[in-house]
Formats: structure tokens, sequence, C-alpha cells
């Protein structure tokens, strides 16, 4: 990818339909690959997935291209879902509130922790 100015395309929710994004970006010509936001790299080897979700770039040239190839391809995706489970397709909005519930449900569960981990030991510290 020499020479690239990289254009961000697409955002996935996951590191499989950004695979199979990309793949079929290779096969229709368009240089194209997948980057993990955030920490979402560490999140994949720790967890085995990322609610961080993945971004697609392309050459700056090719952005139109890979746009039109990209909507075709996700609307196809979001039919066949919808056909799987008898429902509409998802919207974006909907995709976009489940990560923004996972992320709170993800900051609970850490400050629970924090406080399962502190609280005995002030209880041993004041009545210890």
């Amino acid at each position: 990818m020499e020479g690239m100015k990289p254009v961000k395309v697409c955002s996935c929710a996951d590191r499989v339909q950004a695979d199979m994004i990309t793949e079929t970006l290779n096969e229709q010509g368009i240089p194209a690959y997948s980057e993990s936001k955030g920490s979402g790299d560490y999140m994949n080897i720790y967890m085995g997935t990322s609610m961080f979700g993945n971004d697609i770039y392309v050459n700056e040239e090719d952005v139109e291209r890979a746009k039109e190839i990209i909507s075709v391809l996700t609307s196809e995706i979001d039919s066949a879902d919808a056909e799987e489970a008898g429902t509409p397709a998802r919207s974006a909005r909907s995709s976009d509130r489940k990560v923004s519930v996972v992320r709170v449900i993800s900051l609970i569960a850490a400050l629970l922790m924090i406080i399962g981990a502190v609280v005995p030991s002030l209880v041993n510290i004041l009545f210890g």
C-alpha cells in the first residue's frame, strides 16, 4: 500500500464484517485495509471480540467506487439478516444504540468490580 493516501470509507461493528467488506473491495481491484478503533486489537486478543469496531480505509482516488460497493454489499447483508430473522433490516442507529448500551454496561461492571475490591479493605481498616 505504498503511496496510498488512506481515506476512511466505512465503520463496521465487528472484525468479521470488516473482513468481508475489505476482501470484497480487494477482489474488485480496490486496495483496502481495516484497523481496529481504540484498544480494539487488545480486546480482540484478550476477549476474542471488541466493542470498538473497525474502520475501513481505501486510497483517496478509489473512495467513490468503494462507497458504492460497500452500500450494495451492506444492503445485501442487512437484507439477508432480515430474511433470516424475519424482521426488517436494522438501521445504523440501532447498531449505535447497542454499542452505547454495551459501553454503559461495561462501565457499570468495571465500577462494581472496583467497589467490590475497595469496600472490604475500607471496612477492614475502619472496623478491623
